[in-house]
């Protein structure tokens, strides 16, 4: 039956209906605090401890997926933990194309830190991506949540990965990470990457939004198909600066 308050019909809601999960009021202000909060203890970490800089990675990693993870459950934060559990598997097979360039380009260089590799790749690399991916997908859903169109959305989320990926190529050397080597290259930033880390931050973004309901498996070749595509993105934008300009 339909119900009449006053000249306004009302539907009855159908079977298994739920209401849409938008994000709490205080969502960004519990995010806010938590990354300035996880900020200052990665500063003191890698300025003010004596470890080497594999295991400082590595120990800053794992707090992270453990404390975000803990932090946006307990708080109900729906919408981060859910882009936290998309991101993760594919930050794992996020080593697939670092080993690709560092073992058979040779053009990147994980130097011995102290800590366990994968092939060639410092261990610790397989949740680290997580951190810069998880910023660009974020800000993704908040521009479209303001109405911003999808080519907008997609813009400014691949500025904020090249901001992102290039300030990290610009500074993380300095700590005993990664660096290119062999390349052309801006200030340490290696000019054939930026715009497949820029691709990347964009097809992250469109995957969750696409398919983070669905079944883990599904989830997880759409995560195989985005590693698969940086892969090929950096192997052509590779030859195409290196080789044949």
């Amino acid at each position: 039956m339909v119900e009449v308050t006053g000249s306004n019909p009302v539907s009855p809601k159908p079977n298994g209906y739920q209401p849409m999960k938008h994000a709490r009021p205080q969502e960004e202000t519990f995010l806010t605090i938590y990354f300035l909060l996880f900020s200052l203890l990665s500063y003191f970490v890698l300025f003010h401890t004596d470890s080497s800089s594999g295991w400082k990675f590595f120990n800053l990693t794992i707090l992270y997926h453990l404390t975000f993870s803990i932090f946006t459950y307990t708080f109900r934060l729906f919408t981060p933990f859910q882009i936290w559990k998309f991101l993760l598997p594919l930050s794992i097979l996020m080593v697939f194309p670092d080993w690709f360039l560092s073992a058979v380009l040779k053009i990147l260089v994980f130097p011995e830190d102290g800590f366990y590799k994968i092939g060639t790749v410092s261990g610790y690399m397989a949740g680290l991506w997580s951190i810069p991916l998880f910023f660009t997908v974020y800000t993704g859903l908040k521009l479209e949540e303001r109405s911003v169109s999808i080519i907008g959305t997609c813009f400014w989320v691949g500025i904020l990965s090249l901001a992102i990926f290039g300030g990290s190529e610009a500074t993380l050397w300095t700590l005993g990470s990664w660096y290119a080597t062999g390349v052309k290259m801006w200030n340490h930033i290696a000019l054939y990457v930026l715009i497949p880390e820029l691709i990347l931050g964009v097809t992250a973004y469109l995957a969750y939004q696409g398919f983070h309901e669905s079944p883990f498996l599904f989830r997880l070749g759409i995560q195989f198909l985005i590693m698969i595509l940086y892969l090929g993105n950096l192997g052509f934008f590779y030859l195409l600066i290196e080789r044949i300009f």
